[in-house]
C-alpha cells in the first residue's frame, strides 16, 4: 500500500483578519502550500518548525505526544487558516521535527469531512455524506428517561 498525499494550503488567520480590517492588502498574507502525507494516526496538521515560521503562527503550548520514537514535546501553534480541496477551517497545527513530512491527521480529516480511500490513495469527501461537506452533531437530551 502507498502513502496518501494531498496539496494543502496554510494561511496566517491574524493576517486575514487584518485584511479584513484594511489594515494589509491580500497579497500580504502570509501563504505556504505543501504536499503533505494524509495519516490517520496524526492528530493535528503538523508541520516543519521553518513552514510554521514562515507563516508567523503564534505559539500556544506544548503537550506530550505518543511517535514512533517514543514520548516527546511538541509545541502546538494556533492562526492557521487551512485549506485542502477547496474546503477551509481555522485551526491548531502541531510542530513536526525538522525531517518529517508535513502530516494531515485525523482531527484535519474529520473536520473538513475526508476519508483515505487506499484503492485509489486519495483523500474523498466522506461516501458517508454523498459527497456534501458535513460535521456530525449528536445531542443527547439526558432529561429524557
Amino acid at each position: 500500500m502507498g502513502r496518501t498525499t494531498e496539496k494543502v494550503r496554510i494561511q496566517n488567520f491574524g493576517d486575514i483578519l487584518k485584511v479584513l480590517e484594511g489594515s494589509i492588502s491580500e497579497a500580504e498574507i502570509r501563504t505556504v502550500e505543501v504536499e503533505a502525507i494524509a495519516d490517520t494516526g496524526a492528530t493535528y496538521l503538523c508541520l516543519p518548525p521553518s513552514v510554521i515560521e514562515e507563516i508567523g503562527l503564534i505559539y500556544s503550548y506544548s503537550r506530550s505526544v505518543k511517535t514512533a520514537n517514543g514520548i516527546v514535546e511538541r509545541r502546538i501553534f494556533k492562526g492557521a487558516d487551512i485549506t485542502i480541496k477547496g474546503r477551509n477551517e481555522q485551526m491548531s497545527v502541531m510542530e513536526n521535527d525538522r525531517q518529517t513530512p508535513p502530516l494531515i491527521g485525523y482531527v484535519v480529516l474529520e473536520v473538513l469531512d475526508f476519508v483515505v480511500d487506499p484503492k485509489s490513495q486519495a483523500l474523498i469527501p466522506n461516501p458517508a455524506n454523498e459527497g456534501k461537506w458535513m460535521s456530525d452533531l449528536y445531542y443527547i437530551d439526558h432529561r429524557r428517561k
